[in-house]
């Protein structure tokens, strides 16, 4: 099992550089966003990347889900590259009838979301940028059932040059305004795709597997369902936002979400990649149930530093970023957003049971019931608190969500799951964030200094509490031991990369 740990270690850190490049166009191009476009601008962005989300969940159709589990299956031994060319050349298929099947209706959908036809051809950009990238997810996720993790980084670095040229071009030269951002996008895009063409082409054969796409199609029928209710939940606050308040509180909770993401973004995202193939692969190992619990443990105790450190931070990260101080405020809803991250993190872990077990249905009931609970939420919290109210919603939707997952997977498929010692991973972290929140009235210096020894206390108080096992301590001392020796440092990072 530490030797699946250690992998999944070093394939994460791989698919982290491919995901920064990924999204470091949109972290990066923040300020620049925040000088050119107002709160209110930035609220339009906000609904239209909420709703790009939509699309590509829609019209996804969650075929990359079966795509993962069949594989792998034995009825597809021979079949795999046949299989891969199938749910390619349909999900092109699907593009193409989603495109041109909605641009009767762009003036409509515009005049919906943003109140005004004005921003038809805006729509369509969205729409354009959105379904090429739909079409890149089978061979992305085919990088990741063949672990090719350096090629994934490749072909987003290409990505994030070319997107981030065109976006600075468009936007600051040219002033363009938010169709710039989408020009990015698209010829990004083209060039992800153009670096993939030779290893999309090798991978297939042009044979179409009709009876094993019905099957998949089965298959994805209540991840489909889930899965749109799942991007509806994530983005019911700013579609509840702008029902029950305005486009400038849509901005300002787009702004301090887009922050708080990062850790989602950055860190969870690049580890789902690793984790994924890995949780079917281990499917059948002897040990693979305690794998899958000190999964949880071990990702919630690293996420949970990370989100610690960008909550105590939260007030000096918005200000960084932003070049008007009507965003100063966003950091409010940073805790709340860390949290909910967290929760969809441990979510994600704790469906392992029913994706194993092939109980899709339980997960769109989860999700229903869980989109459900939000917009109840919502409608409450957000007329009480405003912005702090969406976020609020969002972290209490997803500790149900994480709970009700919990529930039913254990039932279907139980997992030795340490839940006392995630407890107290989230209830610590909560404390030292309250602390944190005394220590902003203070100078700059004396702030940033007291806030950084907070966020290093963090796994010292876990010990004083007897969170780690007496196996993890005798792991963390020879490491610490280990990598003390700067003499063996070029060794130890040659054995860490190899093995």
């Amino acid at each position: 099992m530490l030797a699946e740990l250690r992998k999944l270690f070093r394939q994460s850190a791989i698919y982290g550089l491919g995901t920064l490049s990924t999204k470091l166009a949109g972290f990066v191009l923040i300020p620049l966003y925040t000088k050119n476009f107002s709160v209110a601008e930035f609220g339009v962005l906000g609904l239209l990347e909420v709703s790009a989300a939509v699309v590509m969940s829609f019209f996804g159709l969650s075929l990359y889900s079966a795509f993962f589990r069949w594989y792998w299956d034995k009825g597809s031994e021979g079949k795999k590259e046949s299989l891969f060319f199938t749910v390619t050349l349909f999900q092109i298929g699907v593009v193409i009838a989603a495109y041109f099947g909605s641009l009767p209706f762009l003036e409509s959908v515009s005049h919906l979301l943003l109140n005004s036809p004005d921003y038809s051809n805006l729509i369509r950009l969205m729409l354009i940028s959105s379904l090429l990238q739909l079409v890149l997810v089978m061979p992305n996720t085919l990088l990741r059932l063949q672990e090719k993790p350096w090629l994934f980084t490749l072909a987003n670095t290409v990505q994030l040059v070319f997107s981030l040229t065109v976006t600075v071009y468009f936007v600051w030269y040219r002033h363009a305004g938010i169709e710039g951002i989408y020009y990015g996008q698209i010829v990004g895009s083209i060039a992800f795709a153009s670096v993939l063409l030779r290893f999309t082409l090798k991978n297939m054969v042009f044979r179409f597997e009709t009876e094993l796409l019905r099957k998949m199609l089965a298959y994805c029928l209540p991840l489909f369902m889930s899965g749109v209710a799942l991007v509806m939940l994530n983005v019911n606050d700013r579609y509840s936002l702008k029902a029950l308040g305005n486009m400038a509180d849509v901005g300002l909770y787009s702004y301090g979400f887009k922050l708080a993401n990062t850790l989602n973004v950055f860190l969870i995202t690049s580890v789902n990649f690793a984790i994924q193939p890995m949780i079917y692969r281990m499917m059948n190992a002897p040990d693979n149930k305690r794998f899958y619990a000190k999964l949880l443990t071990y990702y919630t105790f690293g996420t949970m530093i990370f989100g610690l450190g960008m909550m105590v931070f939260g007030m000096e990260i918005t200000k960084l970023f932003a070049k008007r101080i009507e965003y100063f405020d966003a950091w409010y809803i940073f805790p709340f957003i860390i949290y909910s991250i967290v929760f969809g993190m441990m979510k994600d872990v704790a469906t392992t049971g029913l994706s194993v077990s092939k109980k899709t249905k339980v997960i769109a009931v989860t999700v229903v019931v869980t989109w459900a609970l939000n917009l109840i939420l919502n409608n409450i919290l957000i007329r009480l608190i405003g912005n702090q109210g969406a976020a609020l919603s969002k972290m209490l939707s997803m500790m149900v969500f994480f709970a009700l997952t919990l529930y039913f997977a254990q039932k279907v498929y139980p997992i030795p799951y340490e839940l006392k010692r995630i407890a107290l991973l989230l209830m610590v972290g909560a404390f030292l964030y309250g602390i944190s929140l005394l220590i902003n009235p203070l100078n700059t210096i004396p702030r940033l200094a007291t806030k950084s020894i907070l966020i290093v206390l963090y796994p010292f108080i876990l010990h004083v509490f007897n969170f780690y096992e007496a196996v993890e301590l005798d792991r963390i001392r020879g490491g610490w031991d280990k990598w003390l020796n700067f003499g063996e440092l070029t060794e130890n990072m040659k054995r860490l990369i190899k093995k």
